[in-house]
């Protein structure tokens, strides 16, 4: 990891991503994870006379943040010393498959993803990373379906990392929280209010009244009378952003997910068999005929409420995904009996990720990270 050290400052003010505090670094607030607990204890850089033991504790140190009127909470501390941090948040009810995106998303990096596009990441913190990796990212490529996230009274992001592209380095945080909490007035959603970027994710099984989803709609106990139905967590967040000249100026990608139920229809068909990794930049006009695909579709299947974030925001593209390759099966209980109360479900045949970095990457874009920053066409322009 590059050097972190105590006599540097932030380049740029930089906000606590959870309630919105500038932050400045101060030697008097940082914290140490103690190796038998894992509780975090005071910790006195000068109090360590090597050099290299005392960057190295540095770079696993977390700042405290300064604000006494929300719960108290800590910041990684080379989250400050790599210009603005992007903060990524992902939009969408229970169930809709946030988790998994964001895992498949942290597995795919993992794997070098990224690497064709001259991008590297390493973890914001090594601890945080791991723990997020091992209930989640190990979890969903070994076969099993994640569980809901909690809800929670306070939001701190989910895991981090930092991106370096041409030599520059970024931190990237991304938050994923409970459908239940977005809904949430007051401190508890404050953090939309600095986020930098969203990912509206539309569950394929909900929004479509389809007669061939019937069955995935019942492995997945999605109610066949909420098909259709709007989701309330696009309504909460976009009345809670700040708008200029009527629109929200935050990057923004719709991803309409779980697309292996719909993989034989057209135009899904197409971009499912298209390269599932990217070996360059997203091309804008790539993405603009991707955009217009996923509108057309939505439209045509009478899904416009998901669309509503394409409406109300600046810069917003659309995109094809599923998370997973394939759906979960019901798996037999114990006793043999796969309709039982403990029967379960799981990817039995592993998972298949397909284009799960193209939204990522188009936010990239879109912020300026990747130095090709265009903005997104706009579907109505044509």
């Amino acid at each position: 990891m590059d050097q972190v050290l105590p006599d540097e400052r932030p380049r740029q003010r930089v906000r606590c991503p959870s309630c919105l505090q500038d932050l400045q670094f101060d030697e008097r607030q940082l914290f140490l994870p103690d190796p038998r607990t894992n509780d975090l204890a005071p910790w006195d850089p000068g109090s360590e006379p090597n050099s290299m033991r005392r960057q190295d504790q540095l770079n696993r140190a977390f700042l405290k943040c300064p604000n006494d009127k929300a719960q108290p909470h800590f910041l990684p501390v080379p989250y400050l010393m790599f210009g603005r941090p992007l903060t990524i948040a992902f939009v969408g009810q229970s169930g809709t498959g946030k988790t998994h995106l964001l895992a498949a998303m942290m597995a795919e990096i993992g794997r070098g993803g990224l690497d064709s596009l001259g991008i590297r990441s390493r973890s914001v913190n090594t601890s945080q990373h791991h723990a997020f990796l091992a209930r989640a990212v190990n979890q969903l490529e070994a076969g099993r379906v994640l569980p809901a996230t909690r809800p929670t009274d306070f939001v701190e992001f989910t895991d981090a990392l930092l991106i370096t592209v041409n030599g520059e380095t970024r931190p990237v945080a991304f938050f994923d929280i409970a459908g239940e909490s977005l809904h949430l007035p007051g401190t508890v959603t404050e953090f939309l209010l600095g986020v930098d970027a969203l990912i509206f994710v539309v569950d394929a099984l909900r929004a479509l009244r389809l007669r061939q989803l019937t069955l995935a709609r019942e492995v997945a106990g999605v109610p066949p009378q909420s098909a259709g139905t709007a989701d309330p967590t696009f309504t909460a967040v976009l009345d809670r952003l700040p708008r200029e000249d009527g629109l929200c100026n935050v990057p923004t990608a719709i991803v309409l997910n779980k697309c292996d139920v719909l993989r034989f229809e057209p135009p899904i068909d197409h971009w499912l068999r298209e390269e599932s990794r990217p070996k360059a930049a997203p091309e804008p006009s790539e993405v603009f005929r991707e955009s217009q695909d996923v509108y057309a579709f939505l439209t045509h299947h009478q899904a416009t409420p998901w669309l509503r974030p394409f409406m109300e925001c600046r810069r917003c593209t659309l995109h094809f995904v599923s998370a997973t390759g394939m759906s979960p099966a019901v798996l037999p209980s114990a006793n043999g009996s796969s309709g039982s109360a403990a029967s379960a479900t799981a990817f039995a045949g592993g998972i298949r990720p397909r284009r799960v970095l193209g939204p990522l990457l188009s936010v990239f874009q879109m912020w300026g990270l990747l130095h090709a920053h265009v903005p997104a066409p706009r579907l109505r322009e044509v």
